[in-house]
């Protein structure tokens, strides 16, 4: 399994979560960053940490590898489904991990880590392909959330969970800070938090997986493999993973609120 968004499509999430932040929460944010930096010198702010657990796969840290997705499978040619869920999954994750963030008594090296995994896992539950796996006659054992199923973009051979990793082309170039805020500026003003009414409220990961199934169906696979990509997906394509970015920044918000809020526990 790939990694999830890009780095700039993680740091984009953090970074709209970090603009909705409670000042309080913030600043306990940015003193849990602090222990990850001493470790992690790069790692020098909350939108870095979004990435660190793509960046520990590097060293050959397989642990966690689960943690980044949740294969639902589905089919649209009457293949037999099976069951393709990992007993550690994103869902999964999120929920342990939630308790040691929330936890003052734990020790900040760890919190912080906890921390860099639900930011990013977040951020991976809402792109699509890091919540289905599509089974068909040619792959009876689904096609691992895209990665075996190919196309043509920018006249190169892909595998379309890469593609939506980079947000079709929107989460393209660098991670300097400047294009991190210019792409962040450009999503919020088109997708502020009224532009979801009451889905911002919607923190339960099960319904984020059933979201990522919807948009997987009508969106995702929405392009016969091996051949180019039209225009026209492109566009919907950057627009889908332009909502779903504001989505899961607005929501990590709304969850680092509540459990970093106050001393009141959240369950």
């Amino acid at each position: 399994m790939s990694f999830a968004w890009n780095a700039v499509g993680h740091m984009v999430v953090a970074n709209i979560a970090y603009q909705h932040l409670k000042p309080d929460v913030r600043e306990k944010v940015d003193t849990l960053v602090t222990y990850m930096q001493q470790q992690y010198p790069d790692m020098s702010a909350f939108v870095h940490i979004s990435y660190w657990p793509d960046a520990i796969r590097y060293q050959k840290i397989e642990t966690f590898t689960h943690w980044h997705y949740i294969d639902v499978a589905f089919s649209d040619d009457g293949t037999q489904l099976k069951n393709l869920i990992d007993s550690d999954n994103a869902v999964w994750a999120l929920k342990n991990i939630e308790m040691v963030v929330n936890n003052e008594g734990a020790n900040p090296y760890e919190r912080v880590r906890f921390l860099s995994f639900l930011t990013h896992i977040v951020g991976d539950l809402h792109q699509p392909l890091h919540t289905v796996s599509r089974i068909s006659a040619a792959l009876p054992d689904g096609d691992r959330g895209g990665n075996d199923y190919y196309v043509f973009y920018n006249d190169t051979k892909v595998n379309l969970h890469h593609l939506w990793d980079i947000g079709v082309g929107e989460f393209d170039g660098d991670t300097s800070q400047s294009h991190i805020n210019a792409i962040t500026q450009s999503i919020i003003s088109r997708y502020p938090e009224s532009y979801f009414a009451t889905q911002v409220n919607q923190l339960d990961p099960e319904s984020w997986v059933k979201e990522g199934m919807n948009n997987a169906k009508q969106y995702v696979y929405d392009t016969p493999q091996n051949q180019t990509v039209t225009s026209e997906y492109i566009e919907k394509g950057k627009e889908v993973s332009e909502q779903q970015a504001a989505l899961a920044g607005y929501r990590l918000a709304k969850i680092l609120n509540k459990l970093l809020g106050s001393s009141l526990h959240w369950h």
